[in-house]
């Protein structure tokens, strides 16, 4: 049919694109800071000194801990704001084209962490830099003066003496012996999941009483389970199988109350916390008589620390109804979460 022709295209240009760009999001990523102390900032009229600086981390503790659990940094929020109560922190003017992985900002009364940020201003910038140390990792947290939107720098190797692996014991060197032959084996690096979902579903059904096919919709519940492999730091393929139950189909036609469907895809990391998705699969792929071809996209999130995200996705059919065959009549949509096994 015409219309989901049109649609397959523009989902199919969408995930060749995403390759296409892949490989320069790197150097495209950073979104360059000229100026601070804006409607943004976490303090407003910004900080000089390391009294204010410390004034403010008492007296808005929560700022600081939304915009570290808005990033998912794997730092201590306690840690840094003990650090910066006993004054562990040093003064720093950080020169022009400093690369931040976060920075904080206050969006509408919401404090949270914006990804890759660079200074771009025309002298350095003036902050505060406290070194907080997690799983012998040196975090540099950098605070400008003009706003107190707390950053994160560069991620760094401890040189502390318990970070350092042991010394390797002087062995005494055994009579030579044949070594017996091992097989190696070779991680797939698969990333399970599962999770439940439900929706609506709309499709051309069969009315004995009428003869003639008619638009029917009812309700989806069902569960899904696949793997995840993925190919780049952002993006990844992934297989998966879903069952669900209709409720609500006419009574009479003799379509399936339950089915089973299979899918491929590509998932898209577009935010820390954010991603898209986009496939191909098969809708009741259990029942020949009524098994068609589907085009599904999806968008998901995660929710808080947890191994959780939230999941909604449209799905479009490729009908064998003549009067029947566009997207209106042939869809779904559904909303759900997944468990990412890790």
């Amino acid at each position: 049919m015409r219309t989901l022709n049109k649609f397959l295209l523009t989902i199919s240009t969408i995930v060749i694109v995403s390759f296409g760009v892949q490989q320069s999001a790197h150097a495209q990523s950073y979104k360059k800071l000229t100026r601070l102390g804006t409607s943004e900032s976490v303090c407003v009229g910004g900080i000089e000194t390391a009294e204010q600086l410390q004034d403010f981390f008492a007296n808005h503790p929560s700022r600081v801990r939304d915009i570290v659990a808005d990033a998912g940094w794997a730092g201590s929020a306690d840690v840094l704001i003990e650090k910066v109560a006993a004054g562990d922190f040093v003064e720093r003017a950080y020169p022009v084209g400093t690369r931040l992985q976060w920075m904080g900002g206050n969006k509408k009364g919401k404090y949270v962490a914006l990804p890759y940020r660079e200074w771009a201003g025309s002298e350095s910038l003036p902050a505060f830099q406290v070194l907080v140390t997690n799983d012998c990792q040196v975090h540099e947290i950098v605070i400008p003066k003009a706003c107190c939107n707390v950053s994160l720098g560069s991620v760094t190797e401890s040189t502390a003496a318990e970070c350092q692996p042991e010394p390797e014991p002087v062995a005494v060197t055994p009579p030579p012996v044949e070594p017996e032959p091992v097989e190696e084996v070779s991680p797939l690096a698969l990333v399970p999941f599962f999770g439940a979902f439900a929706g609506t579903e709309t499709r051309p059904r069969f009315e004995f009483s009428w003869e003639q096919d008619v638009r029917d919709s009812s309700g989806i519940v069902g569960l899904r389970a696949g793997l995840m492999k993925p190919i780049t730091d952002k993006t990844s393929v992934f297989g998966q199988v879903s069952y669900y139950e209709r409720q609500g189909v006419n009574e009479g036609n003799d379509f399936p109350d339950e089915n089973f469907s299979v899918d491929i895809g590509l998932e898209h990391r577009f935010h820390p916390r954010t991603f898209v998705g986009a496939g191909v699969g098969v809708w009741d792929v259990d029942d020949s008589d009524f098994s068609e071809a589907s085009l599904f996209a999806h968008i998901g999130g995660d929710i808080g620390a947890s191994n959780f995200q939230w999941i909604i996705e449209g799905r479009v059919f490729d009908s064998d109804s003549d009067e029947l065959d566009s997207i209106s009549n042939n869809r779904a949509f559904t909303a759900g979460i997944r468990y990412i096994v890790k």
